[in-house]
């Protein structure tokens, strides 16, 4: 449920809820070498509709990773999660995402929460100075 109709929860007076639901990623917003995503992001928030019809909506993403080590190379795997945080407007402010119709998209305020907690590396657990390569 990447959508949030502003205009069915205010009729349906829900004006407070949480939400549950995985989004398969673009692979572009991968920033490590050679590693992909291994999962679907899970998204878990809650949101709170204001008078004013804007919203916050604050959570946590999971998602594991998976592919070469960036210090040796060897397969190795990861589980990430990060704070989803996001305030959306009818109008955009410099600060907040905005929305129009009534009809918030998440994708990008989840695109910017992936790549918040994208660690820089992923490295396979072992020391550095124990790593022999072969010459």
């Amino acid at each position: 449920m990447m959508i949030i109709d502003i205009r069915k929860l205010n009729a349906q007076k829900k004006y407070r809820g949480t939400l549950e639901f995985e989004y398969d990623p673009p692979e572009e917003l991968m920033s490590i070498p050679f590693v992909k995503f291994s999962s679907p992001v899970k998204v878990e928030a809650a949101y709170e509709l204001f008078a004013d019809d804007s919203l916050e909506l604050v959570g946590k993403i999971r998602y594991a990773i998976e592919g070469k080590c960036s210090r040796c190379l060897k397969e190795t795997a990861d589980e990430v999660e990060g704070e989803l945080n996001a305030f959306f407007e009818p109008t955009k402010d410099y600060e907040d995402y905005g929305y129009t119709n009534g009809v918030i998209n998440l994708k990008e305020a989840i695109d910017d929460a992936i790549m918040a907690s994208m660690p820089f590396s992923l490295t396979c657990g072992e020391d550095p100075e124990e790593i022999r390569f072969s010459e």
